[in-house]
């Protein structure tokens, strides 16, 4: 490493400027490294490849280009150390400017460098929140029920006129201004009779349509229309039906438990539906209260959030969509010109959530450093064992995954967050008592760090299901 010599300024939004100095030795080693590297490079008749007198081979070099290489060698290493010298750890990449770098004298330059903020959080052990909690009643079952009925629904065909709900087989033209508009027409196209999901009027205009029968209906359709050239126009949407189907529920009794594999009886059905909505209703209600202690906790929070900070949850964010989207074969470019959006309008869309989320990291960073909460390396290796064995696209590079340090490094971030949020939980709860001990001895911090991936699994479970 470099010595250095570093002065420090912090500004607004959290950034320190850094006003570095490094000897003039150093100076000279690296232009000397600079020499060693690209000297032999350099062809010079009558001498071997970097055997020609040094003056010579520095003509051919130029000093622009020696300079620019001993520059690149040392300004990294005194940039690291300026770091150490300063007891800091930045959060982007600096924005470097050299004012000095010259045979024989102290090389100067300034770095300016985002650190996380200064955080100023009241006290957060008082922070109470009643905890919801969900019955599930007999209209929630018979609900559910229904649904299930018309996942198990058959279509069966009919001869008479259209009614909601049924599921038609028809030809469509779309005319404006009394022309058929071109890519505007299907054949044989599918369409269910349901006012919810139809253009505005288009339900309507269909029930009591009989097989065989045309029918012009004019609509207007909705701004949000895909093609944008036609949203919001006054159209004419000329049907003709070719089929007809309505659908039939399966009777309400125990071949219906049997069909849908829940049980023997309707009675045991019933009860496992009951069941199945009362933990979602647990989990959703813990999600509720969990929510409610976080948003106590960000309105006792006071922090200046570097922009750079918000960037890359932005960034992150985005980066996410994308993954999701080429696991679907669908680029971002499509998905952007299909939602007629732009990146710089998507960012500015998750720019809140971005912020929201760094705010509550911070604050919850700065509450497991005071508290003392930590996560071990057994946890750490139980969350990646785990998350590797959901993973059916992880074969050779299961290994590699499992030492790798950003890999390590986001498993004891995320256990760490979960892990507070789990020791903040259990204060705000109404029935702990005021007198109670918070809970950051070893024993229980072992217990939170096993219950945090536990849930982790749990939850990833459910979301895929």
């Amino acid at each position: 490493m470099a010595a250095v010599k570093v002065d420090t300024e912090r500004k607004p939004g959290s950034q320190v400027v850094l006003s570095v100095e490094v000897d003039a030795d150093q100076v000279s080693k690296s232009i000397d490294q600079a020499y060693s590297r690209l000297a032999p490079r350099v062809r010079i008749a009558g001498f071997r490849p970097g055997k020609a007198p040094r003056p010579m081979i520095e003509r051919e070099i130029g000093w622009p280009a020696l300079r620019q290489e001993a520059l690149d060698l040392l300004l990294a290493t005194a940039y690291n150390s300026a770091l150490d010298e300063a007891g800091l750890d930045p959060i982007d990449v600096p924005r470097v400017e050299v004012q000095q770098f010259d045979r024989g004298q102290t090389m100067r330059f300034t770095a300016t460098v985002s650190v996380k903020p200064e955080i100023t959080l009241k006290e957060y052990k008082d922070i109470r929140v009643p905890r919801p909690r969900t019955e599930i009643g007999d209209v929630d079952v018979d609900e559910a029920i229904e649904r299930l009925r018309g996942r198990f629904a058959e279509l069966h065909a009919v001869e008479r006129p259209v009614q909601a709900g049924d599921f038609l087989t028809v030809d469509t033209h779309i005319l404006k201004s009394g022309a058929v508009l071109i890519g505007e027409s299907q054949t044989d196209a599918q369409l269910e009779v349901d006012r919810e999901r139809l253009i505005p009027g288009l339900a309507e205009g269909l029930t009591g349509q009989a097989i065989g029968e045309s029918r012009d209906i004019r609509l207007t359709l909705p701004a949000d229309y895909p093609k944008k050239d036609l949203a919001g126009s006054d159209v004419i949407f000329r049907v003709t039906v070719k089929s007809i189907k309505e659908r039939r529920l399966p009777a309400l009794d125990d071949e219906l438990a049997r069909q849908v594999g829940r049980g023997q009886t309707l009675a045991e059905l019933r009860q496992e539906v009951r069941d199945e909505l009362q933990e979602a209703a647990h989990q959703a209600d813990e999600q509720r209260f969990e929510n409610d202690v976080l948003k106590a906790l960000d309105e006792r929070m006071e922090a200046e959030i570097p922009e750079a900070l918000i960037d890359r949850e932005v960034n992150r964010r985005l980066r996410e969509l994308e993954l999701r989207l080429q696991e679907q074969g669908v680029k971002m470019e499509r998905y952007l010109e299909y939602t007629n959006s732009s990146l710089d309008v998507m960012k500015a869309e998750h720019r809140p959530q971005a912020v929201q989320k760094v705010r509550l990291e911070l604050a919850l960073e700065t509450i497991a450093e005071r508290e003392g909460l930590t996560v071990s390396e057994g946890e750490i290796e139980e969350a990646v064992t785990n998350a590797l064995a959901e993973d059916e696209q992880v074969s050779r590079r299961t290994r590699d995954l499992r030492t790798a340090d950003p890999v390590r490094a986001y498993f004891r971030h995320q256990l760490l967050m979960r892990k507070t949020i789990d020791y903040l939980s259990a204060m705000a709860a109404p029935e702990s008592s005021d007198t109670m001990e918070p809970p950051a001895e070893a024993k229980e911090l072992e217990h939170a760090g096993q219950s945090a991936s536990e849930r982790e699994r749990k939850t990833r479970g459910k979301k895929e299901r």
